[in-house]
């Protein structure tokens, strides 16, 4: 009997770990006629954070991430150029606060392809 209480205290106790160590995927999609995304602001939970980029435009694009909401800095994270019909994709580990997320091709960010995310 202990045995088997033991075991199921074991298995809760790493269903309850595999829950916290979850991922935030965030799905962000290209603007399909214009350097920009579809959304402006984003929020995720703090921790591993999964971008994902659906690329609808014929103009090539990735995903890039770095702290704090300026254009000036490290980036953090960068997923791959791709063409249309790709998914640029980065998974990062974030901690509370802002972070801005963009397109690293040339002369895009410049152009209005970023945004802010905000991490809890």
């Amino acid at each position: 009997m202990r045995r088997v209480l033991l075991v199921s205290v074991v298995v809760a106790a790493l269903g309850t770990a595999a829950v916290a160590l979850a991922a935030t995927t965030i799905v962000i999609s290209a603007d399909k006629s214009k350097l920009a995304f579809a959304k402006k602001a984003l929020s995720a939970k703090a921790g591993k954070v999964n971008l994902k980029m659906p690329n609808p435009s014929v103009i090539p694009h990735d995903i890039a991430i770095r702290k704090g909401v300026g254009a000036k800095g490290k980036t953090i994270a960068k997923g791959q150029v791709v063409p249309k019909g790709g998914t640029s994709k980065l998974t990062v580990t974030l901690k509370a606060g802002k972070y801005r997320y963009f397109c690293s091709v040339p002369g895009h960010e410049p152009s209005g392809m970023w945004g802010i995310l905000t991490v809890k």
